[in-house]
């Protein structure tokens, strides 16, 4: 080590090498938690049940199955051609606002 108690460039720490030695993966000792390259493949598909795949599928299904107004439908075809027409998934709140505005939405006083 240097005077100022830095190491210099290249200088080692210890003195012997922590690579050199039995690898730690290769033995029977499992406190580090789950060995996650033991065990089935989960690319072969028996992991999960085929019904609990389609019982989630049919879920997101019913979220947008009532019935929907005009209103509504109108609303949902403005924000999709908004984000056609300007390449933008996500829309800022003021970008919804002027697609809403653009519909002939307008702020009108409070119920009273």
């Amino acid at each position: 080590m240097s005077e100022e108690g830095h190491r210099e460039a290249g200088e080692r720490r210890e003195s012997r090498d922590r690579r050199a030695g039995a690898d730690r993966r290769t033995g029977t000792d499992r406190r580090s938690g789950l060995d996650r390259r033991a065990g089935t493949d989960r690319r072969s598909g028996t992991g999960r049940r085929t019904s609990d795949i389609t019982e989630h599928r049919a879920v997101e299904r019913r979220i947008n199955e009532y019935p929907m107004s005009d209103d509504e439908l109108e609303f949902i075809r403005a924000i999709a051609d908004y984000k056609e027409r300007y390449s933008k998934p996500f829309p800022t709140w003021s970008e919804i606002l002027h697609i809403l505005r653009g519909l002939g939405y307008r702020k009108t006083d409070g119920p009273g």
